[in-house]
């Protein structure tokens, strides 16, 4: 059901002629050499204690450790975090303050980075404020309309969004299940949504979660039946069917 394909570079996967996708979450215009992440939720971990939920915060240097290797070996122009660079609404937790300093510290030097607002970064440029970085609602590169994905609509033209953490449930022989992260991408629409970069906050099944459908005003009124996803199995795409049929396969199981 599902066929794979030989990256058309060593690096990723070239889904648009200017567009090509890594192992782990990034995305790189190669017109520019401006590399694209979305959804980090920096900071996700002291919200989870608030609920009483305590786990290690870890997740600022693992993803840190990704984008390092990801940006020594493409050496991009830019950096652009595609919204909800932290994860808490209503204020800016103390954790949220260190993870981010952190990261833009580490990135310091290495590559210029810029933020576009997601939902979640409300007052994040009370933090972004004292070192330069750049915070706005969207922005374009070379004709690729780059946004969260929460608010707005669709615009002819090549569109990178974040905002749904979309994952496929895999399935194998014995009835075992793996969730993975994935891309999403519609060739007619010419979007790609980006997969979670956060390592804490859940992805959304769109196969089995169909109120996935509703999640952005910038998706037709068909969802994301007409998406394909693209997962990786180690350094290996894996391209599947649309979102629709993948639904009808899982309705025949």
């Amino acid at each position: 059901m599902v066929r794979t394909s030989h990256p058309e570079t060593v690096r990723g996967y070239r889904v648009a002629d200017n567009i090509e996708v890594f192992p782990g979450g990034a995305a790189l215009l190669l017109d520019g050499n401006v590399l694209v992440v979305a959804d980090l939720h920096l900071g996700y971990e002291a919200a989870l204690e608030d609920e009483g939920l305590s786990i290690p915060r870890v997740q600022t240097s693992k993803i840190g450790q990704y984008l390092m290797e990801v940006i020594d070996e493409v050496r991009p122009s830019r950096l652009i975090v595609a919204g909800d660079m932290k994860h808490n609404f209503s204020r800016n937790l103390t954790q949220e303050w260190q993870d981010v300093d952190r990261f833009v510290r580490m990135l310091s030097g290495r590559v210029k980075l810029e933020v576009i607002k997601g939902n979640h970064d409300n007052y994040l440029g009370a933090i972004l404020g004292g070192y330069g970085v750049p915070l706005s609602m969207e922005t374009d590169c070379a004709g690729v309309r780059i946004l969260h994905g929460h608010r707005g609509a669709l615009k002819h033209g090549m569109t990178i969004m974040g905002h749904i953490h979309p994952s496929i449930r895999l399935r194998d022989s014995v009835g075992a299940t793996l969730k993975n992260p994935c891309f999403l991408f519609d060739p007619k629409l010419k979007v790609l949504v980006l997969p979670a970069l956060s390592l804490v906050s859940p992805g959304t099944d769109i196969i089995g979660q169909v109120w996935a459908d509703g999640v952005s005003p910038l998706l037709p009124e068909t969802g994301l039946s007409t998406f394909e996803p693209i997962a990786f199995s180690g350094t290996k795409p894996l391209i599947f069917p649309t979102v629709a049929k993948l639904r009808m396969l899982r309705q025949d199981d």
